[in-house]
């Protein structure tokens, strides 16, 4: 037997020989030894012969011994992340092999034998030193999938055509400077990625792979792409960023299925950031693509006609009183006023600069009000494309504390898309009254964005002129400050900008009421007429909210309209004096009726829900809670959550935004319902356990504590850092960094991404000084405390997720919002995504959007209660679309009985239904159990059709959406097939 040399460093020897004397015994078919820290393998394991499935991956193997030709049965063999340096000849006798993993290794080549693996389907050697491909790869035609990305290959062989049923091919991050020619052949291909490589140019053959449907090249030399990519008839990802385009083939439209096409990093195109939409990146982080066909429609429209935009804004920001107004007073107006009141809300100013004497720019100055309670809604407005005024003043004594918080803040939320932040003009403002200065080189070295510090004082025209030229130098130095606007929209965005100023002065317009505005001014197409919108929106100069079906139908023509309302009401004393909670005929007290009509209320209050500024009771949708607004004081069962007695994780904040533990309480009120919440903590209950959520502003932390059985805490706690992780992911640079306390030393805790290191890198347990001794820290036990099985970030599924579709009465949304924190723990362990209408991206199609993900989905819950049932478009359109899917075998429907209603007639009654006994959620007496029902019937449906997918293995590339459907048999919420239902399919 062969042994590691020396003092047996090999811990993880023992326990391989051990499970391969269990897998004799019983005759397993399966033999898992990954990540023992092998340096060599028992030669014990040659008697396996009836294995089927060997995994050795995360050791430490240099080699495969012969012996494993032996093997001859093995299906599949996953020797991943070792330190291989070559794959032995005999590796040729497992002709049974269908899949091979051999990634992350250290392969300079692959045997000739290779080609003798005639069955073999999946091979992935990406991670290696392989230089070429051998010409024996064209013998394995039942290949699907070909992943050989990040090693040194210089070309392919022409042989590859041979591959015909290969779906996945990626050769990303190579040396190859050409496709070939042969590529065509590759008919049945899904997926190719050919990313940073050195490619010039695309074969014109690529119109040959007509069932491709995601083709990624970004990051090459590419400085045209060919006209016959409109042969790619299924295209729906087009991944071409960071090349060196200057120009797109008119033949990219007719590309019908495309849905995402990023372009970012061709600088030569003339595209804007707004065009170009979120980056792949921020797609993978949840950002909803820009549509395509925008895109083209632009770029096609400013090559036949286009005038440079020269528009930005400047931004003003800082703590109340520190002058900002008069600022603006004096580099508009030349004019001080000592008793300038406070903005309350933002104030929106047009400066128009002459940049080089002869260069026009419109610059919309926006004025915030530095109020605490606003800081909360900064954040909706803190873009990109903008340079900023932070102004400070020393009266205090806070200005260093100020400079960190706000740099911090603009770093956080004003970040383009290629990492840059906004360029900041640091304003040293009242220094004739109160002289003060700050560590400018510290400041420099720390936020590289800052552009200079200018000393101010309005009163007396101080530092004004230094002022005027800092920021016309900056304006003229911005990125996309000249982008190309067609020039037939120009007329429509100055008319919608004079609404806002003539004597029928409006500030906002219905949808209808814009597109014939519109039409009048030379814009008759609706598809022109949504991709202006999107612009305007993104540019700040006429908002629409279509993520929203309650805010889709208004444009606002002035944001100072809606900021001012939003503000007025954030703002009012009789909200101070309930505390936060307002009901919305309490409106008409706050608002100005002429400019904020009654019918206007609910827009500005369904907005301040969008931006998770309050939320409606459960018993009365015009009843609104504000936490912002709530007291103060600490809840007194605050003092209940003994740490000693808790299960307990913290995150720490390089600053901690007003409003952040405010919209945590938002996301999380159906939790909190009966339970204290104060302005910076909250109360919540989930299937048995509490738990304390509260903030410390001044140290910038926020706590979790959480009681009750054992058993649930992990689970209530994973939905707190579910939640508090999705408004992080809002808040690009923000980074706060989790801590795990050390059970039975108060005070003392460990980084959690420490924790994921050392367990990474298999250390078990340290020590750690703690009051003047060193105690031994287990690893895994800290861990494990904390965190649910599958939700480590080592550990989440490397599947993509079951697709899950609501279908609901909006009547129903705050029952829908109840499943969803129950389904919270399905979404952060990777079995399932969500999505229902409210997640609808600005500028989309809300019914186009809807059948898309209706159509795509793997499960749909049809949320039953008479609401439902007499909505025509959940009746009629969704849930007969939903049995037509699952009569096809395409998708699993599964009604959810969320209201009491008799539906034993309707066409879904002969469904599984949940919870159990399809009894209604709400005449459970303990919702919290009918809800864990529901999600764990879901949880096997998801797990079932999961298994059926077969899985991904880690760090393979991602498969075609497509790849992802395959037709399953209808199965229930109970585990169990069922019969499909006998109806005849109908057409849509």
């Amino acid at each position: 037997m062969a042994k590691p040399k020396g003092k047996d460093p090999n811990a993880g020897f023992q326990k391989a020989e051990q499970r391969i004397q269990k897998a004799l015994k019983s005759g397993a078919t399966k033999l898992d030894l990954s990540s023992f820290g092998l340096t060599a393998l028992p030669d014990s394991i040659a008697a396996l012969t009836q294995l089927q499935v060997l995994s050795i991956g995360g050791n430490k193997l240099t080699g495969l011994p012969e012996f494993i030709a032996a093997l001859t049965n093995l299906q599949t063999l996953d020797a991943w992340g070792n330190q291989l340096t070559a794959l032995p000849e005999s590796i040729g006798a497992l002709t049974n092999l269908v899949a091979l993993y051999g990634f992350g290794n250290k392969l300079t080549a692959l045997p000739e034998s290779i080609g003798v693996l005639t069955k073999l389907q999946q091979l992935h050697v990406w991670g290696n030193q392989l230089t070429a491909l051998p010409e024996s790869i064209a013998a394995l035609t039942q290949l699907q999938w070909l992943g050989v990305s990040n090693n040194q290959l210089t070309a392919l062989p022409e042989s590859i055509a041979a591959l015909t049923k290969l779906q996945s091919l990626d050769v990303s991050k190579n040396r190859l400077t050409h496709l070939p020619e042969s590529i065509a052949g590759l008919t049945k291909l899904q997926w190719l990625g050919v990313a940073n490589n050195q490619l010039t140019a695309l074969p014109e053959s690529i119109a040959g792979l007509t069932k491709l449907q995601a083709l990624n090249v970004a990051n090459n030399q590419l400085t045209a792409l060919p006209e016959s990519i409109a042969g790619l008839t299924k295209l729906q990802a087009l991944y071409v960023a960071d090349n060196q385009l200057t120009a797109l083939p008119e033949s990219l439209r007719k590309l019908k299925y495309l849905t995402q096409m990023f372009l970012h990093g061709n600088d030569g195109l003339g595209l804007p950031p707004e065009v170009l939409g979120p980056t792949w990146l921020e797609v993978s982080d949840g950002k909803k693509p820009a549509k395509p066909a925008d895109i083209l429609d632009y770029y096609f429209r400013i090559r036949a006609g286009k005038r440079p935009l020269n528009e930005a804004k400047l931004i003003l920001v800082g703590r109340g009183g520190v002058g900002k107004t008069s600022l603006v007073n004096r580099l508009l107006h030349e004019r001080f006023d000592k008793d300038e009141k406070k903005t309350e809300g933002i104030c929106i100013s047009e400066w128009k600069l002459r940049l080089r004497g002869q260069e026009d720019i419109r610059l919309n100055l926006w004025d915030f009000g530095g109020q605490e309670i606003m800081h909360a809604t900064h954040q909706f407005f803190l873009t990109q494309r903008s340079l900023y005024l932070l102004v400070l003043e020393g009266r205090q004594g806070a200005e260093d504390a100020d400079a960190e918080y706000w740099l911090k803040l603009i770093e956080s939320f004003a970040a383009e898309s290629d990492g840059e932040v906004s360029p900041v003009i640091v304003v040293l403002n009242k220094t004739a009254e109160n002289p003060f200065d700050l560590n400018r080189r510290a400041l420099r070295q720390k936020y590289s964005f800052i552009r200079d510090f200018i000393a101010t004082d309005c009163a007396g025209g101080t530092g004004m002129k230094e002022l005027c030229t800092a920021i016309e130098r900056e304006t003229d130095q911005m990125k996309y400050v000249r982008a190309s606007f067609p020039a037939s929209w120009f007329a429509i965005k100055d008319k919608l900008a004079g609404l806002t100023t003539g004597k029928l002065k409006k500030s906002f317009l219905s949808f209808d009421e814009y597109r014939a505005l519109c039409a009048e001014n030379g814009e008759k197409e609706p598809g022109g007429q949504d991709s202006l919108g999107t612009h305007l929106h993104n540019l700040g100069i006429a908002l629409n909210f279509k993520d929203d079906p309650r805010l889709r139908d208004t444009h606002v023509l002035n944001p100072h309209w809606v900021t001012n309302g939003i503000y007025k009401v954030l703002n009012s004393p009789l909200l101070k004096q309930q505390k936060g909670e307002l009901r919305l005929g309490d409106a008409a007290k706050i608002l100005d009726l002429p400019e904020y009509p009654r019918n206007m209320h609910p827009f500005l209050f369904d907005l301040m829900k969008k931006f998770q500024l309050c939320f409606t009771y459960l018993d009365d949708d015009t009843h609104y809670l504000i936490p912002e607004l709530l007291d103060k004081q600490e809840a007194p069962d605050a003092a209940q959550f003994y740490p000693a007695e808790c299960l307990n994780f913290e995150y720490r904040y390089p600053i901690l935004p007003e409003g952040l533990l405010p919209r945590f309480i938002v996301r999380t009120h159906n939790l909190s319902t009966g339970l204290s919440r104060w302005r910076t903590g909250v109360i919540l209950a989930f299937e048995g356990n509490r738990a304390l959520v509260k903030a410390d502003v001044q140290d910038k932390r926020i706590f979790i504590a959480v009681t009750g059985p054992t058993a649930g805490r992990r689970r209530l706690l994973a939905v707190i850092r579910s939640d508090l992780e999705r408004i992080h992911a809002d808040i690009s640079k923000l980074k706060p960094e989790a801590f795990v306390p050390v059970p039975g030393n108060p005070g003392e805790s460990v980084p959690y991404d420490d924790l994921l290191v050392m367990e990474r890198e298999g250390e078990r347990k340290f020590k750690k000084p703690i009051n003047g001794r060193l105690v031994e820290i287990d690893v895994l036990e800290l861990l494990n405390g904390v965190d649910l099985e599958g939700t480590r970030p080592r550990q989440a599924a490397t599947e993509k997720p079951v697709r899950l579709f609501y279908s609901y009465a909006h009547k129903d949304e705050a029952l829908r919002n109840e499943l969803e924190t129950h389904l919270k723990l399905l979404q952060r362990t990777g079995v399932i995504s969500e999505w229902h209408d409210r997640k609808i991206e600005p500028g989309d199609d809300w019914k186009k959007s809807i059948d898309e993900n209706l159509e795509n989905a793997d499960i749909i819950l049809l949320l039953v209660s008479a609401d439902f049932i007499a909505s025509d478009y959940c009746y009629e359109k969704e849930m007969k679309r939903a049995l037509e899917r699952q009569d096809a075998r395409e998708a699993t429907v599964i009604a959810v009985v969320v209201r009491d209603v008799n539906w034993k007639k309707a066409p879904f009654a002969k469904l599984q239904a949940l919870p159990k006994d399809a009894k209604a959620v709400t005449m459970w007496a303990d919702r919290d159990s009918a809800w864990r029902d529901v999600s764990e019937g879901i949880e096997r449906v998801a797990e079932q059709l999961r298994n059926q997918r077969g899985p991904r293995k880690p760090g393979g590339p991602r498969r075609p959406r497509a790849l992802h459907r395959p037709a399953v048999d209808r199965l229930d919420p109970t585990g169990r097939a069922a019969d499909p239902l006998r109806r005849q399919r109908r057409s849509r």
